[in-house]
């Protein structure tokens, strides 16, 4: 049997904690594929699984889901971020997350393949199915003390999304759809409402896109709202929160975890020039990333976002 540590990860180099730390262990069973969890936390109700019951990953994705929590808290709003070359953030957090997650999800599902944002090449990029993981998305947030933030695990087959698994601790929400239910906090969703009322009614956009905020001044009939995560706006547009999204040129780690979930509530994509939305142009792409500005709603809505935004974007 192996372990990892998951709250001294963080807590074993300088960075101060806001709270004691609680030591998580992952500890893998000599049984093939079983992850289970051992954990010396007083609390053990105070985060839930969020997963739904027939998914054959419930038990490692609930592991992966409290040891982020874990983790990601202890250091949240005391840690130091980083540049990347690309002037992205990047934080200590982002790298041992993406450690941790490709770890267990390699003795989990060890023929799959495993694609993440902090690693410099796929594992296994020749497998039909392939994980894709987020390790925070939200980093900006996460840097400056703000909460939406979160882990994104997605499981594509021949690059189709079916499942996606996302992760929010400090609103203590955990998104789950297993290819059939999108549950929150192991609960199923009802179905949305159609009929918002009017000061309610919202569009989320990306953080990238604010220096084009003119753009959306013709839009009279939502609010724009920015949270600083891709995942977080997907999660609130298959949740009914929203009317619509609209990303800048995010990358298929953006979008994997929450795919499946606004898909199978009716929702749809298209790029701001009208055309569709393939992954499978994401996945030849050696960095993953969409090629334009994407907006997510019903078609209808679509089409008038795209007639708005296609000269403008």
């Amino acid at each position: 049997m192996r372990a990892i540590a998951c709250a001294g990860v963080l807590t074993s180099r300088t960075i101060p904690r806001a709270r004691p730390a609680r030591r998580v262990l992952l500890a893998y069973s000599p049984a093939p594929g079983l992850l289970s969890l051992a954990r010396t936390s007083p609390n053990p109700a105070a985060m839930a699984n969020g997963t739904s019951s027939s998914s054959p990953h419930q038990a490692v994705i609930g592991s992966l889901f409290r040891c982020y929590d874990e983790l990601s808290l202890a250091a949240f709003r005391t840690i130091r971020a980083e540049a990347k070359p690309d002037g992205t953030t990047i934080t200590r957090v982002d790298r041992e997350v993406s450690r941790i997650v490709i770890e267990a999800l390699k003795q989990h599902t060890p023929q799959y393949g495993i694609i993440s944002e902090e690693e410099p090449a796929p594992y296994r990029p020749e497998a039909d199915w392939q994980w894709v993981i987020d390790p925070l998305d939200g980093t900006a947030a996460f840097a400056r003390g703000y909460p939406i933030w979160g882990l994104g695990i997605g499981l594509m087959r021949r690059g189709e999304p079916l499942e996606g698994y996302v992760r929010f601790p400090v609103l203590s929400e955990s998104y789950s759809f297993d290819g059939q239910t999108l549950c929150l906090n192991g609960q199923p969703v009802p179905p949305i409402e159609k009929d918002s009322l009017p000061d309610t009614r919202n569009y989320l956009i990306d953080s990238s896109l604010h220096k084009r905020i003119s753009t959306f001044a013709t839009f009279k009939d939502a609010k724009l709202r920015v949270f600083g995560s891709n995942l977080f706006h997907m999660v609130s547009l298959a949740m009914g929160r929203a009317e619509a999204m609209i990303c800048g040129r995010v990358y298929l780690w953006d979008l994997a975890a929450a795919l499946p979930m606004t898909r199978a509530r009716g929702f749809t994509e298209r790029y701001v020039d009208g055309s569709p939305f393939l992954l499978d142009e994401i996945n030849r792409e050696a960095n993953f990333r969409i090629r334009a500005p994407l907006i997510l709603s019903t078609p209808a809505r679509i089409e008038v976002l795209v007639g708005a935004l296609r000269p403008v974007l």
